[in-house]
């Protein structure tokens, strides 16, 4: 063997332990042939002391012939591997149409802020059930005492409600199904990845007064500024609160929304604003409430960035608005940022609250569960049963033909109350 001396053959030949002629360290490095694998495995036992040598390459034989047992590949893949290919799958899917964009952005920066740097080198069929159970403890305190306890200018430092923790178990699993696709995981790893059951709560609404409270309120507190630019801003913020009530898109979905997805559906009955929209649940179709006419017109007279591939919610340079940061600010000076049980609302609220006043006007819960791109079982899950019940009980009165008042006050023009003036 050329550049080496010292060679010792053990374990019948299948391992050769020796010392480099051209390495002065006397550190032990060691090949291993395996049945039906070209070439040799190669590695290094980083001791000089050849009983240790030993033990590493023999520990390591063993591993290999588990491998190979398994059908798992003989050289290791680590983590943060098998995760860039997944992305660069993910993102294939998306260009190809079978996942949105937002979709992506989720795998992507679950990845790059979490799961890469945490894993990271770790051989991937190596972690275990322990490993997981400490990368959630080690993922609810990231921003709290964590690596992003130091970060500046986030203002979401908070430890990740159940939702979240589940939407980023999700990914994982995709990394390791991703791996036992590419053989490179045991299909046995994906039991300790399993979704356990976490806490389902009642989501914070608006309800019916609160909703015409902060409705009104928006109109002046959009056209107080006397910049033009902060105006501009609230304006942006107002339409988006609207179109959100009257439509039940995903705030992911609103966010790459463009004018080319903006359609109408005309009836003698009307105009309905019907949306193509690219969510977690792939592309579908959203008809809004007739309101939102109205209000993307009025997003319209901004006169800028208002052709067919141009963003519907956009900064005055064209790009997407990522976060409606000032959302938060309008529900305090609104009084609303919380509801009656002290949940804080978000951006969500207003996707909860179309479902809600949905169900209470009447709508069929089969129909909302298409428009909203969910499931039955979610609808009964998180905005309960009183709410479906109302739904039944409007469509057993229209067929009994039986005049019936709508559930919701009615505004000053006549609308209900999530078709403000």
């Amino acid at each position: 063997m050329a550049h080496a001396n010292n060679i010792i053959k053990i374990a019948d030949g299948r391992i050769t332990l020796y010392l480099r002629d051209d390495v002065k360290d006397g550190i032990w490095q060691y090949r291993i042939t395996m049945k039906g694998v070209r070439g040799y495995i190669r590695r290094t036992t980083n001791t000089s002391d050849f009983d240790k040598a030993q033990m590493i390459a023999i520990k390591l034989l063993g591993e290999l012939e588990l491998r190979d047992k398994q059908n798992q590949p003989l050289q290791p893949k680590t983590f943060k591997a098998v995760a860039v290919a997944f992305l660069k799958d993910a993102d294939t899917r998306r260009k190809e149409g079978k996942s949105s964009d937002g979709r992506y952005e989720i795998i992507k920066s679950t990845l790059t802020r979490y799961l890469a740097p945490y894993f990271g080198s770790r051989d991937i069929t190596l972690i275990k059930k322990k490993d997981i159970i400490e990368y959630r403890e080690w993922r609810m305190n990231y921003w709290i005492t964590g690596p992003g306890a130091e970060r500046k200018n986030i203002y979401h430092k908070v430890k990740p409600s159940s939702a979240t923790q589940k939407q980023e178990l999700t990914v994982l699993r995709g990394v390791f199904q991703f791996g036992v696709e590419m053989n490179y995981v045991s299909p046995m790893s994906m039991a300790m990845l399993k979704h356990e059951p976490y806490t389902v709560s009642k989501r914070p609404i608006f309800t019916g007064q609160e909703y015409r409270k902060l409705y009104l309120f928006m109109r002046s507190w959009a056209a107080a500024p006397k910049k033009q630019k902060t105006k501009n801003e609230r304006q942006i913020i107002r339409n988006y609160t609207l179109i959100m009530v009257n439509s039940g898109m995903r705030k992911g979905e609103a966010r790459y929304l463009k004018w080319r997805d903006v359609t109408l559906y005309k009836t003698e009955h009307g105009e309905w604003p019907v949306l193509t929209v690219k969510g977690k649940t792939g592309e579908r179709m959203v008809v809004c409430q007739p309101f939102a006419k109205r209000i993307f017109e009025r997003i319209k007279e901004r006169g800028h960035d208002i052709e067919p591939d141009d963003y519907v919610f956009c900064h005055e340079d064209g790009k997407p608005i990522l976060h409606m940061k000032t959302f938060d600010d309008m529900l305090a000076k609104a009084g609303l940022s919380y509801d009656s049980l002290g949940r804080k609302r978000t951006v969500y609220s207003l996707r909860h609250t179309y479902a809600t006043f949905r169900l209470e006007n009447g709508a069929n819960i089969y129909w909302l569960k298409q428009n909203m791109g969910t499931s039955v079982q979610t609808i009964e899950r998180h905005y309960g049963q009183t709410k479906v019940l109302h739904g039944i009980e409007f469509e057993t009165a229209r067929r009994r033909k039986a005049k019936k008042p709508p559930i919701h006050a009615t505004t000053p023009d006549g609308g209900d109350t999530n078709s403000p003036p």
